[in-house]
């Protein structure tokens, strides 16, 4: 069990288990480190993308932090304001997207003014300023129907000037008309400004915009084909150095194809504008890196559901014309992360299936990953948990198959979720706007939610012989329920609603069953003064799931974004204000802390090796790295700590 490495209010910090990383080969080492320096010069870019205001203010901040007095008030929250910021990459909460409660106070900085005015005026004006309360607003109608312009009022910084209907008339002028369905992901790596002369399309490429940081990624990425384990490996990092630099959509789907064939290598990476959760309109994306290598025994089990997938595809409970002929080019790993930058820094996912495109998973199929260290480092808060989150009845079977269930559904959401269904011909997922990730994240837990209980899993090998299927079944519809429908409210401030798409997801499904259910069978009840989920009818929670599943996949498949829109406002946005403080009261007293960071590995170079040094502070990293990123970067530089 990984202990908490740093901890600050409710923010805790661990140290990510790399071990294994010793038994690579020479060349897959070199290969690492190269691709995670190429990932390191990525920070920049997706600070900058979350926040026009980030890379000023932390800049402005280490610069009052190093000329203060270590012990004076103005040094010491400084230094909490900015790990609280390195904590959550920037000024909105890295879970709920809005804006944090920073412990700088105004008066206490106002005391350096007559030392550097430039550096207070910059911290006051975003500080203390009246900034959008959200990152990401993913509501196009507010509580009283009155509409909503996503684009004006976000946070994340993919638009500047702008209103939605000047951007989607931008992009209906501008974006190419396509009469085939492999349509490019046109707008993924630009951001929109509006100008005296109208609207500037600012691309990111090597010379575009944020080229300085995209020459080193570059850089490195060169270096990396030198140490290439394959054919498919050298195509996968070529292409991608081709894309970043044009800046063309075409070139990207083109590196997605090469990337997606790349099956056999054992170093796994990701790199590039990926996911587009935080843009309002779910076109622009974030940069994020992740360096990997598998771990052969957990693959082997995943990929039974690989060697099994079109019965997968097969059986899902919705109609045919909504389902795959042919579920194909699927592969799964379990992995090891030992480096991550940008949008998975300092917090990471447990799981990914990429590429996004649909197009390219129906012809050429997608790669789904567990990320193994992530999920046992998250570990260490799970007993406080468990005791007080479930009724007695289900403490043994949560003990024994807890974990074990959650890592499967891990699994299953992200190979037979993500990689399954299939949009009709003529229609196009951009269409349902701001609510397609979380649409899309619901259709991908209801996929693994529906599977799990099935007695075909055992057959398959996806389960153990000893492992009782109902008993790991119920352990995962018990602890996701409950998660969904107020657990996962302890991250959450009191008053506030939900906007991000996997908090929106979760909420969604769980009020949909328990709405829906039959209240002898799957329930939210009172017992001691505590609220619990109750699950007697295991087949019916699965009907359940499946039916709401069903429901979600037409959505998809058909473009819907009324349907869409309905269900997220209608179950996985508002929160039951007053459930939502008898649950705070409850889990306070724990003092768990709300937010997990993973410290950033870093791979060095040491004679003619690659060894491993984590830091033995993740201020004091964040704080170097920051420094090394705002530096007028030149080509070839390195990273390092």
């Amino acid at each position: 069990m990984n202990k908490h490495f740093e901890r600050v209010n409710d923010i805790a910090v661990v140290e990510l288990n790399t071990a294994g990383f010793d038994g690579l080969s020479e060349q897959q080492k070199k290969l690492a480190y190269h691709l995670s320096q190429a990932g390191l010069w990525g920070r920049y870019i997706a600070l900058d993308q979350d926040s026009e205001h980030n890379i000023p203010l932390f800049t402005a901040l280490i610069e009052v932090y190093n000329a203060t007095d270590e012990g004076s008030d103005l040094h010491t929250q400084v230094k909490d304001t900015l790990f609280v910021l390195f904590a959550h990459n920037g000024l909105y909460h890295s879970t709920t997207g809005h804006i944090l409660p920073l412990p700088l106070e105004k008066d206490v900085l106002e005391t350096f003014r007559a030392t550097n005015s430039d550096a207070v005026d910059t911290i006051s004006h975003i500080v203390f300023g009246n900034l959008p309360t959200y990152r990401t607003v993913q509501a196009d109608v507010d509580e009283h129907g009155n509409t909503v312009d996503v684009v004006a009022v976000s946070g994340a910084n993919f638009y500047k000037g702008l209103s939605i209907d000047e951007v989607k008339a931008y992009r209906e002028a501008h974006y190419p008309k396509h009469s085939d369905d492999e349509v490019p992901p046109y707008g993924f790596n630009e951001r929109l400004v509006k100008t005296e002369n109208g609207i500037e399309r600012q691309v990111i490429c090597e010379n575009g915009l944020y080229g300085a940081q995209v020459k080193n990624i570059i850089h490195h990425l060169s270096n990396a084909l030198e140490f290439a384990e394959n054919e498919a490996q050298h195509e996968s990092i070529r292409t991608l150095i081709e894309c970043y630099r044009t800046g063309e959509a075409k070139d990207f789907d083109t590196h997605c194809v090469a990337w997606t064939k790349d099956t056999e290598s054992d170093v796994y990476f990701i790199n590039g504008l990926i996911e587009s959760y935080k843009d309002p309109l779910g076109i622009g994306c974030n940069f994020e890196s992740i360096v990997a290598f598998k771990n052969p025994l957990q693959t082997a089990k995943v990929n039974k559901i690989i060697e099994n997938i079109q019965w997968f595809e097969d059986n899902l409970p919705f109609d045919k014309q909504f389902k795959k002929d042919k579920a194909q080019g699927l592969s799964a790993s379990s992995i090891t992360v030992v480096s991550m930058a940008g949008d998975t820094s300092p917090s990471l996912p447990l799981g990914i299936n990429l590429p996004n495109s649909d197009w390219i998973r129906a012809k050429h199929g997608s790669k789904s990953v567990n990320l193994d260290n992530v999920a046992t480092s998250r570990s260490t808060s799970e007993v406080a948990l468990r005791n007080e989150l479930y009724l007695p009845q289900y403490q043994e079977i949560i003990e024994r198959y807890g974990n074990m269930a959650a890592s499967l559904h891990t699994d299953l959401h992200e190979i037979a979720g993500h990689g399954s269904g299939k949009v009709l011909e003529g229609r196009n997922t951009d269409d349902i706007g701001a609510y397609y990730s979380t649409i899309e994240e619901c259709r991908a837990d209801l996929v693994a939610l529906y599977y799990i209980a099935n007695p075909k899993l055992k057959e398959f090998g996806v389960f153990d012989a000893d492992v009782v299927v109902e008993d790991a079944a119920r352990a995962e519809y018990v602890s996701y329920l409950t998660n969904g429908a107020f657990g996962q409210l302890r991250r959450i401030d009191l008053g506030k609603d939900l906007t991000q798409a996997h908090f929106r997801n979760r909420q969604l499904i769980s009020n949909w069953v328990l709405e829906h259910a039959d209240k002898d069978k799957v329930a939210m009840i009172e017992q001691d003064g505590k609220t619990y989920i109750e699950v007697n009818d295991l087949s019916h929670a699965q009907e359940l799931f499946g039916k709401l599943l069903a429901k979600i996949q037409e959505i998809k498949s058909t473009a819907d974004f009324e349907g869409a829109r309905d269900l997220v406002l209608t179950y996985g946005t508002k929160v039951d204000q007053s459930l939502h403080a008898r649950f705070l009261e409850r889990i306070n007293k724990l003092d768990l802390a709300r937010v997990l960071c993973f410290n950033t590995p870093m791979l060095v170079e040491k004679g003619n090796t690659i060894v491993i040094e984590q830091p033995t502070s993740f201020f004091d990293q964040q704080m170097q790295l920051h420094a090394q990123l705002v530096a007028s970067p030149s080509v070839s530089k390195k990273m390092s700590v």
